[in-house]
C-alpha cells in the first residue's frame, strides 16, 4: 500500500527528462564506467588459486595428509578434509553451503529477491536481507584470499585448490548477480527520488511566482522535510556507486536528478526552514552577504553531513559540436546549490557598504620634517 506521501508525488504525466535534464533532442549523455572492487579481489584470488595450482604439476608432492596441522585438526578422509579446508577458507561451513548449494537460504533469497527487483523496489526489510548476504560473500572472498596466502603452500593438494577456484568462481557469480539485484532496485528508486524532487520544483515554482515573493511563509504551501531530501540524497549517492546501474542506466535521469537535486537543496537552504528569512526580518540592517553565505553553508553542510556514502561519478553531455561534463558527487552538488542559493536572495540583501579607506597616519619624523619645511 503506498504512503500519502508516495500518491502525492506520484505524477500524473510523464516527466520530461530531457526538459529537466536541459539537453536538446538527440544528444546523448554517457555515464562513466566505474571500477569494481569487489572484483578486483575476486580476481586477485583466482589469480593466487591458479598460480599455486600451476605450480604442482601431476608429479608435484601431496599436501601434508596428517590429521592434525599446527594446533589444528584436519580430517584425514580425503571427502571430509576437502569440505573441511574449503569451510574453513571462506569462513565456515554455513557460508560454504550458501555458495555451492543451489537451495541454500542464501540462493533461494537472491532469486525472490531478484524477481521482485524486476517488478518494483525492494523493500527496506528485502534490501536489508539481500546486503547481508552481500557482505557475508564479500568476507568470504577476503578470508579465502588471506587463507590461500598463509596456508594454500602447505595444506592444499591439487585437487583441492581445482575445487576451492570452483567455489570462488561461483561465489563470484553470486556476487555479481546480488549488484545487479541492489542494482535494479536502486534504478527504481532513482526514478522515485527523481518525480520526488520535480513534484517539490513544482511548489517551489509556486512560492517564487506568488505576489509577495520568496519569503511567504505557507506550510500549505511549501514545506520539505528533511528526512525525505536526506533520504533521496542517500538514494542517489549509493546509486551512483553501483557498477551495474551505471552500466545500465539512462545517463538522461541522472542528470535531471543531479539538476533537480540542486535545485531543491538550494531552496530549502534559504526558505524550506525559513533560516534566511528569519535572519533579514530580525536584522536587515545588519546583514551582509558575507552572514548569509555562511548561514546557507551551513544549512547545506547540514544536509550532506547525513550522507552515509561519498559516491562520485562523471557525466558526459555529448552534443553535435561539443562536450561538457558534469560531476555527480556530493562536493559538486554541495558547491552549486550553494551558488545557487545565493544567487536567489541576492536581490533582497541590503548592498554592503563600500569600505572608507582612511589615510594612514604619519610617523613623528615625517610630521617634523613637513613642519620644518613649512608643509
Amino acid at each position: 500500500m503506498e504512503t500519502p506521501v508516495e500518491a502525492e508525488v506520484r505524477p500524473h504525466h510523464t516527466l520530461d527528462l530531457a526538459e529537466i535534464a536541459r539537453v536538446r533532442r538527440g544528444d546523448r549523455v554517457e555515464v562513466q564506467r566505474l571500477h569494481d572492487s569487489t572484483q578486483e579481489l575476486f580476481d586477485r584470488t583466482i589469480a593466487l588459486v591458479e598460480s599455486e595450482s600451476d605450480g604442482r604439476g601431476p608429479g608435484a608432492p601431496q599436501a601434508e595428509r596428517s590429521g592434525v596441522v599446527g594446533t589444528r585438526y584436519v580430517p584425514e578422509n580425503s571427502d571430509l578434509r576437502a569440505i573441511y579446508l574449503l569451510a574453513e577458507a571462506v569462513g565456515g561451513y554455513e557460508l560454504f553451503n550458501d555458495l555451492v548449494n543451489d537451495h541454500s537460504p542464501g540462493a533461494a533469497l537472491q532469486r525472490r529477491f531478484g524477481n521482485t527487483a524486476r517488478l518494483r523496489p525492494l523493500s527496506d526489510d528485502e534490501l536489508t536481507k539481500l546486503r547481508e548476504f552481500q557482505h557475508q560473500i564479500h568476507e568470504a572472498l577476503r578470508n579465502a584470499n588471506g587463507y590461500l596466502r598463509e596456508f594454500a603452500a602447505s595444506e592444499f593438494s591439487r585437487e583441492e585448490l581445482h575445487q576451492l577456484h570452483e567455489v570462488i568462481l561461483t561465489a563470484s557469480d553470486r556476487a555479481r548477480e546480488l549488484n545487479a539485484i541492489i542494482g535494479t532496485h536502486l534504478m527504481h528508486e532513482v526514478e522515485r527520488a527523481v518525480e520526488r524532487l520535480h513534484a517539490i520544483r513544482e511548489k517551489m515554482r509556486q512560492v517564487e511566482q506568488s505576489i509577495d515573493g520568496f519569503f511567504i511563509v505557507d506550510s500549505e504551501v511549501m514545506f520539505i522535510p528533511t528526512n525525505d531530501l536526506i533520504h533521496i540524497v542517500n538514494t542517489l549517492f549509493e546509486a551512483v556507486g553501483n557498477t551495474h546501474l551505471a552500466r545500465h542506466v539512462d545517463g538522461v535521469l541522472l542528470l535531471a536528478a543531479r539538476n533537480l537535486l540542486i535545485e531543491v537543496v538550494s531552496f530549502h537552504s534559504y526558505y524550506g526552514k525559513q533560516q534566511i528569512y528569519h535572519v533579514l526580518k530580525r536584522s536587515s540592517a545588519a546583514v551582509s552577504s558575507q552572514l548569509v553565505t555562511q548561514r546557507i553553508r551551513y544549512e547545506i553542510g547540514k544536509l550532506f553531513e547525513a550522507c552515509k556514502r561519498d559516491n562520485k561519478l562523471v557525466l558526459t553531455r555529448v552534443m553535435d559540436d561539443a562536450q561538457r561534463e558534469f560531476e555527480l558527487s556530493v562536493e559538486a552538488i554541495r558547491q552549486e546549490a550553494e551558488e545557487s542559493a545565493f544567487e536567489a536572495v541576492r536581490p533582497f540583501l541590503p548592498v554592503d557598504p563600500i569600505p572608507v579607506e582612511m589615510p594612514r597616519k604619519q610617523s613623528l619624523l615625517t610630521r617634523l620634517l613637513g613642519w620644518l619645511g613649512g608643509r
